[in-house]
């Protein structure tokens, strides 16, 4: 075989090995930005679902405070006969 053909099967095997690369390095970065959008969602929902715990908590509280603020103005009213 000349040289030619040396040369040219070594460049033809350097650019597949190029290609086949370049290829697993795109599949693997696709990989990682799916994984980090994933994350960053499932941050958000934990972030989303704190919040909506904190609400709810903060709800039940003022209408537990609400509650024991009418009892008080129902026992301290002026009855008959007491």
């Amino acid at each position: 075989m000349s040289d030619w053909g040396i040369a040219l099967i070594a460049a033809g095997a350097a650019i597949a090995g190029s290609i086949v690369t370049g290829f697993f390095s795109w599949k693997a970065g696709h990989r990682q930005a799916a994984g980090a959008e994933a994350a960053g969602q499932a941050q958000a929902n934990a972030l989303i679902a704190t919040v909506q715990a904190t609400l709810d908590e903060q709800r039940r509280a003022r209408a537990i405070d609400q509650r024991r603020q009418v009892y008080v103005q129902f026992w301290s009213l002026d009855r008959p006969g007491k």
